[in-house]
């Protein structure tokens, strides 16, 4: 019984008959116009990488051919082609024949691409002889399965949700398409610092344009944008446009960025500006108080004042966050800092001492420092702002009117007797 005949096994057919036939051994170029001419490519001109394409036809006139023209070139009588027809001629109809003649092929100078029909060709010869054989199934792209079975990988990836990626690799589609979203984001984030790097140039030299930079200024530019704030602190203006841009942009980061400008500046302008933006209607109140009551609990007694009056002026804007500022105003009241003691001993100097035993000396180890008790005006002066009410620096005393006033009174219920 004759056996059918693979897409791969009638093309090989069809260059055995070329390869064979002397009048059609030669080159074959295929023209994008459908003409086909064939004769002789002058040596080495197809591989230089040039406009131009000499081809000698049989009758002897030469061809210069616009490589844009040429769809394809078939080089046919090359040795390795003569080498091939040869081995062909001895192989005979067994697997391993076939396998060692797909080996040959792979071997050769760009074998893999010019005997790719061939090789495929061969393979599949093995797997009709020796449908177990796993070289040939993976070489012709066949994976097994945990039952023994086999199955083109492609095809089993496909149907498992999988895709190609550029390594011709398999991935998860999900993570192919989550991959495409970074690269995306990359390349546009990489334009915005472009276009931030030309904003900032020409501000620097007076051009500040705060609606370009208001415009580059996102979710994936704030952190740049933010940066580039206190760098450029001592310039109070360009800070100004910068702490603008920052604001138009409704995120927790920006919040606090704005916060610790409000807190940390060096100038009050910027302080105070910084205060104004977190005012806005537009701003979640809440959050902004939270976040500057963080600066209630640092060790610089100077944040502390400057994060009182922030909340202050914050929490006015809304019944909610003027409500959430009770506590940490309140246990800011009475704080605690290191400062340094007057006439600390330097690090590696003398002193003397008298003591019990009579005089002696100590070696300095440093500046050293000492806890000091501080009440904080700054605080108090926020919760009288804030509310019709004062209990001077009693901070257990705000906190049971807080209590009092804006906490759910506990109830005893009872059961039934």
């Amino acid at each position: 019984m004759a056996r059918p005949y693979t897409t791969s096994g009638l093309l090989f057919a069809f260059l055995l008959l070329v390869c064979g036939n002397p009048t059609l051994a030669n080159d074959t170029v295929i023209l994008k116009s459908g003409r086909i001419l064939r004769g002789k490519v002058k040596e080495g001109e197809a591989d230089k990488g040039g406009t131009f394409v000499l081809l000698k036809s049989d009758t002897g006139a030469t061809y210069k051919l616009d490589k844009g023209d040429i769809v394809k070139t078939i080089l046919l009588r090359e040795q390795a082609d003569i080498d091939y027809e040869k081995r062909l001629k001895r192989v005979r109809d067994i697997a391993t024949d076939h396998v060692e003649i797909a080996k040959w092929c792979q071997k050769q100078s760009r074998g893999r691409t010019r005997f790719k029909e061939q090789i495929r060709w061969h393979y599949e010869n093995v797997i009709r002889l020796d449908p177990d054989h796993s070289q040939a199934r993976k070489n012709l792209g066949y994976m097994k399965l945990e039952d023994g079975s086999w199955v083109v990988r492609a095809v089993y990836a496909s149907r498992q949700g999988y895709v190609p990626d550029r390594k011709r690799d398999w991935v998860a589609k999900l993570s192919k398409e989550v991959a495409a979203n970074d690269e995306e984001f990359d390349a546009k984030l990489g334009a915005k610092k472009k276009e931030f790097n030309k904003w900032l140039s020409g501000a620097k030299r007076g051009r500040l344009n705060p609606g370009v930079l208001a415009n580059i200024c996102d979710h994936s530019t704030l952190w740049l944008v933010y940066e580039s704030a206190v760098k450029s602190e001592a310039n109070l203006e360009l800070t100004r446009v910068h702490l603008d841009a920052i604001a138009k942009v409704r995120s927790r980061l920006a919040i606090r960025i704005l916060s610790q400008f409000a807190m940390m500046a060096a100038n009050q302008n910027l302080r105070e500006h910084a205060i104004s933006l977190l005012s806005q209607p537009e701003i979640d109140h809440v959050l902004a108080v939270n976040t500057l009551a963080e600066g209630l609990v640092v060790s610089s007694r100077a944040t502390v004042h400057n994060a009182a009056f922030a909340i202050a002026e914050v929490a006015l804007t809304d019944e909610f966050s003027r409500d959430s500022a009770v506590i940490p105003l309140a246990e800011s009241l009475n704080t605690q800092h290191e400062e340094k003691i007057q006439g600390a001993l330097e690090a590696g100097r003398l002193n003397t001492a008298f003591g019990n035993g009579g005089t002696g000396f100590q070696t300095g180890g440093g500046p050293q420092t000492q806890l000091v008790n501080y009440r904080n005006e700054p605080s108090l002066s926020a919760l009288r702002r804030l509310f019709e009410s004062d209990f001077g620096y009693n901070e257990q005393a705000w906190k049971d009117w807080y209590i009092q006033n804006f906490t759910l009174q506990d109830l005893t219920v009872r059961g039934e007797e």
